[in-house]
């Protein structure tokens, strides 16, 4: 009897772990969901990071997760142990572009903490050319940023016909 309380204390301790984690993770979520994004970028209006994506993404679907910030800037990554910060990344594609927004909401150990700060953006042409945004502000003009010219096909040179 005792080694069965002891089987179902540890199995639901077990249990509970994962779902502490994915009760975290999805704080820093809709703690960064929410931020304004004038806290982020004082050019910005007073409207949640959310309503600004859904808005430059015009409809597309936006993928949101959360990640270590520091794996973001090193090649390759560095283990600093459970002190790193947590960045919430959103993704999105509008116009064949790929689009990355990292968004900082504090150490993961310590849960959100302290106001979410803008981490990097960057966005990912058809072509493969990755345009890194100096702050969030940046976003709607590379959205909107005209596509570059192709080359024009030259004409078809008139031949001469001999009579």
């Amino acid at each position: 009897m005792t080694l069965c309380f002891w089987f179902l204390l540890l199995t639901g301790t077990l249990w509970a772990r994962p779902l502490a984690g994915e009760k975290t993770e999805q704080a820093a979520v809709q703690r960064a969901k929410s931020a304004l994004v004038s806290s982020l970028d004082s050019s910005l209006p007073k409207v949640s990071l959310e309503f600004f994506l859904n808005y430059e993404a015009g409809g597309a679907p936006i993928k949101w997760g959360v990640t270590d910030c520091e794996e973001q800037t090193r090649t390759p990554p560095i283990d600093h142990g459970s002190d790193s910060d947590v960045c919430v990344e959103a993704d999105f594609e509008k116009d064949q572009a790929d689009v990355t927004v990292l968004v900082s909401v504090g150490p993961f150990e310590k849960g959100p903490s302290g106001a979410p700060a803008f981490f990097s953006a960057s966005v990912t042409g058809p072509s493969g050319q990755r345009h890194s945004l100096r702050c969030l502000g940046d976003l709607p003009k590379e959205l909107h940023r005209p596509a570059p010219r192709m080359p024009r096909d030259l004409p078809v040179p008139a031949t001469t016909s001999s009579v």
